[in-house]
């Protein structure tokens, strides 16, 4: 048996294709072979979190590229504040979308006033963040403006 394996004589395989598996997973997921790495990437180095956001839609592969180059902590802290800018862009966005209300314009100088003694009162709870937008938007919560007007209409 040992003397008729050693002799026999080796077989010719044909050449066969060389099949790149990255674009085989990319066309049948219907996205590019760089996003098929980038996914591997971020599976591997991306905080749980990212993967979620990603699973949900809420973060692009490409997003989640930039934020794998950060540590976990890291990542999950530009996370968190990407999240929130985004979720104030959106209702910045959908507030401009509106028509304009005469009655919120009308109660301009006392929402001023009313930022302004919240600033005396608690130093740095007003927070100011600039933006790219050529229009100046400025949110408020209700409950600041609560009690200054009802002062006021009294």
């Amino acid at each position: 048996m040992r003397a008729g394996g050693k002799y026999k004589g080796s077989a010719t395989l044909s050449d066969l294709e060389r099949v790149d598996v990255r674009q085989q997973i990319a066309t049948i997921a219907g996205v590019g072979a760089r996003n098929v790495s980038n996914v591997k990437t971020i599976l591997e180095v991306a905080h749980p979190r990212l993967i979620e956001a990603l699973t949900d839609g809420t973060l692009t592969i490409n997003g989640g590229m930039q934020f794998c180059e950060l540590s976990h902590a890291e990542q999950l802290k530009q996370f968190l504040q990407y999240s929130m800018e985004r979720a104030t862009g959106k209702v910045i966005r959908q507030s401009l979308a509106r028509p304009n209300d005469q009655s919120s314009s009308a109660y301009l100088v006392q929402v001023l006033d009313a930022l302004r003694q919240q600033e005396a009162k608690q130093p740095g709870s007003i927070s100011i963040r600039l933006s790219a937008r050529n229009q100046s938007v400025l949110l408020i919560g209700r409950d600041l403006l609560a009690q200054p007007l009802a002062q006021e209409r009294s």
